[in-house]
């Protein structure tokens, strides 16, 4: 996917696998710094969906996390892991869902910790 858009507009977009089974919406998106200092520049490495990317914007991932391994709770359904979605597994934006050229088999689950920014 070439060209330039404004990403703030990818934030609550639906995600359909390549199969079209919906797979959450977009909360966060990733970027990394490529380059020098004087020829810095971001590019988004993916699309960050679930529950755990959505609450720990809301600073509250951690305190649910402890909370959780308290009460022995194991509630790691597919849909309640952090995912990322690689900018190469996008097939099409259209204006209200992002649609993916992979199965959702092939979309990478994220730890908490690997998908911690350093909002601390």
């Amino acid at each position: 996917m070439n060209g330039r858009f404004q990403l703030d507009l990818l934030v609550g977009r639906r995600v359909y696998d390549s199969e079209g089974r919906k797979l959450g919406r977009v909360d966060e998106i990733l970027l990394v710094r490529e380059g020098g200092r004087h020829g810095e520049r971001y590019e988004v490495e993916g699309l960050l969906i679930g529950v755990n990317s959505l609450a720990e914007r809301l600073g509250v991932a951690r305190p649910l996390q402890r909370i959780e391994k308290r009460l022995k709770l194991r509630t790691a359904t597919w849909h309640m892991e952090n995912h990322i979605i690689y900018w190469e597994q996008i097939d099409s934006l259209e204006e209200k869902a992002i649609r993916l050229s992979v199965p959702r088999r092939e979309i990478q689950t994220l730890s908490l910790e690997a998908s911690s920014r350093g909002n601390g």
